[in-house]
C-alpha cells in the first residue's frame, strides 16, 4: 500500500502551499535588502540557491506540522510542544543544508504553526472565514508564549549566552516573532492581506503583488533582524521609508517602482535585511491561499 495514502488530502495541499509559500517570498523581487531571484540583497553568505536549498530542506516540516495539526486531539495549547519538536529536526536539515547558514529559522516557526492551525481549524470544523479560523487558532496554540520564553528575563537571567531574541526582549521590549503571533500576527491582517489584495485586484502579477505587501508590512513591523543588526534609530528609518513608498502607490505607480528599486540598491549597499518583514510575507501568502483553497 502507498504509504501516502493514509495522508488526508487537505495535510498534502496545506503542506504544499507552505513551502510554495518559501519559495515565493524568497524569489520576488525588487525585495530591499533581501535575498531575490535577481541579487543576494545585504547579505553574503547566502543566495536564491541556498534558498530553494533551506526550503527543500524544511518541505517534510510543513507536511509533519500539517499532520500533527490534523490529527491532534487535546487542547490547542498542547499542540505547540509537539511542532517545537518537529521544527527542532528541520532546523538542524535546514542548517545542513545551507552549510550552517540561518536562513529561515524564522520562518519555519511561523509556517510550522501556521500549517498546524490551518489544518485543526479545517478538521475541526470552524464555521466563518477561513482565515479568522487559522489565526485564532494560532492564537491559541502560542497562548503565554512569550511570557513562557521571555517573562522569567525581567526577574533572572540564565546561566548561558543570551540569545538575539533574549537580548532583544532585554534592551527594547521587542517580542519578535513570538509576541507578533501572540497577537494573531496583526500586521498580516492590516498590512500583509488588505496589500496583497488590493495589487491583485489592480491587475499586478503575483510578484509585484508580494513586493507590495513586502513594503506595506515593512511600515509597520518591528522588525527584529534590522533591531538586531543596526538599532532603533535605522527600524524607524525603514519604517518611515516604506510609508512614503507606499504613500507614492508602492508597486501600484511607476514612482513607488522606483523608489523600491532605488531602496534594494540603498539596503544592499548598507546590508540592511528586512528579515522578519519577509517572513511575515510568507504567512501573507500562505494565509491568502489557504482561503482560495478550503
Amino acid at each position: 500500500m502507498d504509504l501516502w495514502e493514509s495522508v488526508p488530502e487537505v495535510v498534502e495541499k496545506i503542506g504544499t502551499i507552505a513551502l510554495e509559500a518559501m519559495l515565493m517570498e524568497a524569489a520576488c523581487a525588487p525585495a530591499p535588502g533581501l535575498v531575490d531571484r535577481f541579487n543576494s540583497g545585504a547579505h553574503n553568505d547566502m543566495d536564491i540557491f541556498t534558498f530553494i536549498k533551506s526550503s527543500s530542506a524544511l518541505g517534510p516540516a510543513m507536511y509533519r506540522c500539517a499532520l500533527a495539526g490534523w490529527k491532534h486531539t487535546g487542547s490547542d495549547k498542547v499542540l505547540l510542544p509537539i511542532l517545537r519538536s518537529i521544527g527542532q529536526k528541520a532546523e538542524m536539515a535546514m542548517f545542513e543544508a545551507t552549510a550552517g547558514v540561518n536562513t529561515q529559522k524564522g520562518l519555519l516557526f511561523l509556517l510550522g504553526i501556521m500549517a498546524a492551525a490551518a489544518a485543526r481549524s479545517i478538521r475541526q470544523g470552524d464555521k466563518g472565514c477561513i482565515i479568522e479560523a487559522t489565526l485564532q487558532r494560532v492564537v491559541n496554540i502560542c497562548s503565554g508564549i512569550v511570557e513562557g520564553d521571555l517573562g522569567s528575563l525581567d526577574h533572572s537571567l540564565p546561566d548561558r549566552k543570551l540569545t538575539a531574541g533574549e537580548k532583544l526582549y532585554l534592551n527594547h521590549g521587542a517580542t519578535g516573532i513570538r509576541g507578533e503571533i501572540a497577537a494573531g500576527l496583526p500586521v498580516i491582517k492590516t498590512q500583509g492581506l488588505p496589500c496583497l489584495t488590493a495589487a491583485l485586484l489592480g491587475g499586478l502579477t503575483i510578484n509585484d503583488a508580494l513586493i507590495h505587501a513586502l513594503i506595506g508590512i515593512m511600515s509597520e513591523t518591528q522588525d527584529t533582524t534590522i533591531l538586531n543588526r543596526h538599532g532603533i534609530h535605522t527600524l524607524l528609518a525603514v519604517q518611515q521609508s516604506a510609508k512614503a513608498i507606499m504613500a507614492a502607490g508602492g508597486m501600484l505607480t511607476e514612482e513607488g517602482r522606483r523608489r523600491i528599486t532605488e531602496l534594494d540598491g540603498e539596503y544592499s549597499n548598507k546590508r540592511i535585511s528586512p528579515g522578519g518583514s519577509a517572513d511575515l510575507v510568507a504567512g501573507t501568502y500562505f494565509i491568502d491561499r489557504i482561503k482560495f483553497t478550503f
